[in-house]
Order: C-alpha cells, then structure tokens, then sequence
C-alpha cells in the first residue's frame, strides 16, 4: 500500500509539473492515473480514515482533472485558471471519531500537541501570551501523522481540513497564493462562527 501511496502522489506531481508549462491533456492523463491509483486504495485499506482521505484526495484530482479538460481546445489551450473563492472540497465531514487515546506511541509528539494545542484551547486563560499556531509533523509515510492530526481534531471538536499541498500549485502568477488564501478564507469562516479548525496540509515540502 505504501508504495501505492507513493505511485499516486507521484503521479499528482507530475500533473501539477505538466500543468505549470501548460501540457493540460498530459497533466490531465497523470491525474486519471492517481484516481485509479487512489481507487486501488480505498479497496486495499481496512482504515475508515485513510479511506475517507483517499476518497476526498480522489474527488479533488477528479475536479481538477475535469478542469482541464474543459480548458483542452482543439488548435489551443485556454490560459485562464479557475481559482476557488472557498475551499469546502477539503473538509473532511463526518470523519471517524478517533480519540487521543487511540493513537499509540508518539509520546513525545503528542506531549508537544497537547502543550501548544490542547491545553490552550481547552484553558485559553492560562496562555494570554497566546501559543503557537502551526506544528510540523514529519516522518515516513505510515507513522501516524494524519491520524495524530484528526486526533487532535476530535479532542477540540475542530473542523477538520486535509489539503494535498501539490494541488494548490500553479504556474499562473500568485495563482498559488491565492489557493492558499482560500484554504485560510474557509478555515477563518468556520473559526468565525465558534468552531476551531485543524488544517492538515500532506506533503507540505512540495510547497517549497
């Protein structure tokens, strides 16, 4: 499965490298490979969580494979980017209720997220300075970094948003900021209306 993940996220990255010199059809050939990759997946894993991710990463490669589709003419391509106002597509609804105590190991990770996340906001009396708000998780694939994240969503009652950080680039100019934004946009109106956010962003080094 491992290396299924692997093969599927090449494959999104070597879209997102097609479409920054604008060869949409091949861009839109290697994202129908990762959705069959995905599907492979969703069959193969027996983890409600790692399933509902694979199918929101599936649903967001499909959208964007169909979108460049659309922008794929005969003589032709067209040089506009469909930008998102919001980013619902990368809330996780409903996701499985893992508790705190049903992630193993990761002790020192999760003394780390209990001091910076947890405790300020369950006590954000305690902390007037204020405390951090980001946290970088690193580690080989498999080791329980999405499930530490959703964990940490369902201890605080957060929405909980994964974001594959190779579909927010683009090589139109700060088209790629601009996805950011949106992603921030969502996550503040949620946080406007009293709900805390946990935004998950998988291979964030691609940003880079």
């Amino acid at each position: 499965m491992k290396e299924l993940e692997k093969l599927a996220a090449e494959r999104a990255r070597a879209a997102v490298k097609y479409d920054k010199i604008g060869m949409k059809k091949e861009a839109a050939q290697q994202y129908r490979e990762a959705i069959y990759l995905l599907e492979k997946l969703i069959q193969l894993t027996d983890d409600p969580l790692m399933k509902r991710i694979y199918e929101e990463k599936q649903k967001q490669y499909r959208e964007r494979m169909e979108a460049l589709n659309e922008r794929v003419y005969e003589g032709g391509v067209q040089k506009t980017e469909k930008i998102p106002e919001a980013a619902e597509e990368y809330v996780i609804e409903n996701p499985p209720p893992i508790k705190w105590d049903d992630v193993i190991g990761l002790e020192q990770a999760k003394r780390a997220i209990m001091e910076s996340i947890i405790y300020p906001m369950k006590r954000p009396d305690l902390f007037p300075l204020g405390w951090p708000r980001g946290i970088l998780l690193f580690g080989p694939p498999g080791c329980g970094k999405t499930m530490l994240a959703a964990a940490v969503a369902n201890e605080i009652d957060a929405v909980f948003m994964h974001v594959d950080a190779s579909l927010i680039m683009s090589k139109w100019l700060g088209e790629s900021e601009k996805n950011v934004s949106a992603i921030f946009k969502t996550a503040r109106e949620y946080e406007s209306s009293g709900k805390p956010v946990i935004i998950f962003i998988d291979e964030v080094d691609s940003l880079t």
